[in-house]
Formats: structure tokens, sequence, C-alpha cells
């Protein structure tokens, strides 16, 4: 249950004034995890703050970030300085989220499945860094946006911007970043060029189903190049179906430019029965010739499969299976407890 902090927050003044609340939420988890070698405890906690609000003419506003991600300089990357954590304002005109947000496709679209206990990682083999290739979720359940809190492409101090709007059955979305980052711990005594990045997105539901398209662009700083080209691109096709319990997750991207991505595909399942929770997904990637020729792979196939248990009052057990085909990959599990408070 969340907890109001009624002594610096619930601040009505008068009859005419409205109110402002902050209130807090948090999870924490512990458990086992198998890296592939051997097994290993883990467990955390953290506490989230949420603030919310209403004008008097009716507009909401509004943030939240945890407490780790407070952040008390720029190099510390934190809440403070729009590295991590949201603010946001709504109304009739839509949604402006500014922080740590998502990209547009992934405004709509959302993720695959988070599968075990700790959103397992297929084993990346021989290739270390396979995960952080072009800043994307690659051999996780994120589909590999391209731009947004998936990319790797804005530094400390550079919030992105976030725009979604709903009618009906439509909806858009819009991202954009300013392409600078601050350096020190003064936010305005310096900045240096990052890449830019923008997207753009939009979805149409009709019954239980569910179809969108994205396009995502950066433009590298200026005498930056990745694979020859000053910027990389990518478009996303994504859909979803729901089957009574049942949720399927299907998505295409195509990478053009300088991505490395020629083409990446995957699809999700979610299934519940009863109290238990039942997920998986399959993903695949194919990299451009010039990209293959730089990494020495030409693409890669991860799968991950999990089951959750509620136990009611916020406690769940939850754990799964992933892996990769990648060479000299390994095996990754978890199992544990995870808890919402």
């Amino acid at each position: 249950m969340k907890k109001v902090l009624f002594a610096t927050t619930a601040l009505v003044l008068s009859a005419g004034f409205a109110s402002a609340e902050v209130s807090l939420s948090g999870d924490g988890r512990m458990g086992v995890v198998y890296n592939g070698d051997d097994w290993n405890f883990s467990s955390r906690a953290r506490v989230t703050f949420t603030l919310s609000g209403q004008t008097d003419g009716g507009l909401e506003f509004g943030g939240s970030f945890r407490a780790d991600q407070a952040g008390d300089s720029v190099s510390n990357n934190g809440a403070a300085y729009g590295s991590e954590g949201s603010v946001y304002i709504s109304g009739a005109f839509g949604k402006i989220e500014m922080g740590d947000t998502v990209s547009a496709p992934e405004a709509l679209f959302g993720d695959l499945p988070e599968v075990g206990y700790e959103d397992l990682t297929a084993g990346e083999g021989d290739y270390v860094g396979f995960a952080g290739l072009n800043g994307q979720g690659l051999l996780e359940n994120d589909i590999p946006y391209l731009t947004g809190d998936s990319g790797a492409t804005t530094g400390p101090n550079n919030p992105l911007l976030l725009y979604t709007y709903s009618a009906g059955a439509f909806s858009v979305a819009a991202s954009l970043s300013d392409g600078k980052w601050a350096m020190g711990d003064n936010a305005y005594s310096a900045t240096v060029d990052d890449a830019q990045e923008y997207a753009i997105a939009a979805a149409y539901t009709f019954q239980n189903y569910t179809v969108g398209l994205g396009y995502e662009v950066v433009d590298l700083p200026t005498g930056t190049t990745l694979f020859g080209d000053d910027k990389l691109s990518q478009v996303e096709l994504a859909g979803v179906a729901n089957f009574g319990n049942t949720s399927v997750k299907a998505y295409y991207a195509a990478g053009d430019d300088g991505n490395p991505v020629d083409q990446a595909y995957g699809l999700g399942v979610s299934s519940v029965f009863g109290a238990t929770t039942v997920m998986g997904y399959v993903q695949k990637v194919e990299f451009t010739d010039a990209a293959t020729t730089a990494l020495g792979l030409d693409g890669a196939t991860w799968w991950g499969l999990g089951a959750s248990y509620d136990l009611g009052g916020g406690a769940s057990v939850a754990g799964g299976i992933s892996d990769s085909d990648l060479d000299g990959s390994n095996v990754t599990a978890d199992l544990g407890v995870k808890f919402k408070f």
C-alpha cells in the first residue's frame, strides 16, 4: 500500500486551491541467480517517490523517481539533473513528459514480457559487449529501439522530451533529445555536442488488437560516423493481440543508414492461469554487412521463458531461464521472491 507523506504534501491551502501530494511506494526481491557458471545470491530494496498535483484549471502534473536516482551532481547522473526519473504535465492536449523517458515507439508498443526474477539476460558467450551494442537492449526482453532510455546516445543532464496523445482508437507519440550534455557539476558551465535523437510513432486499436508504426533517427555529433554514416535510423512495426487471459506481441524492425542492425524481429506471449502467469519471448537480430565484418558475426537469436505465482499482498514467486545461440553462450536462470509495497 502506498504511503502518503502528509507532513510535506497533500497541501490544500483553501477550497479554491488545487492540491498536491507525494506518495511512497517500493519494491524488493531476494533470490538466487545462475550466471552461466555458478549460483549467486541476489537481493535489493528500492523506494519510489511519486509526485502528483492539479492546477486550478484542471491540468495534471507530477513526476516520479527512485531514491537511488536522486543524484547530487551532474556526474551522478541523477533525477536532480534530468538523467533519471521524469516529470510531466497533461491535459486535453495530451501529455508532455521530460527526463529519463522512453522513445515514442516504446511509449506506444512497450517491450516483450519480462522473464525471471530479475529480468534475465541471455548468456553473452564469447562476444563481450554484445548487450551494449548500439545502446540497445539486445539479449534481453527489450525490443531493440534506437532511441529513448533504450539507447546510449545521451549524456548527463540531457533529459529527453516525450509527447503522447490519444483520441479514441488512435494514439500518437513523439520524442526528442536536445543534443547537448553538461560537463562538470555546474549544469550550465559547459556543454558538449551529443547525438541528437528524435522519433515518432502511431498506433490504432480495434477490438482486442493493436497495430502500430514507429520511426527513429539519431544524428551523430559533427565529425562522428558509425559504419561510414553520420546518422542512424530505424522503422518498427508492432502488433498486439489479446485472447482472454493471453496476450501476444510481435514486432519487426528495419535499420538503415549507419545502424548496425539490418533487421530484427521477435515474439512474446504472456498468459494468466489463476494466480500463475507464464511468459516467454524469442528474438532474432541480423546485422548489416559492414557490422558483420566489424563484429565478426552476422546476428544472434535469444529467448527467455519464465513464470510467476502471486502469493497475495504484493508478494510473488518468480523464476526464469534464458539463452542465446552465440558461440560459447551459457544458459542463465534465476528464482526468487519479489515484493511490491
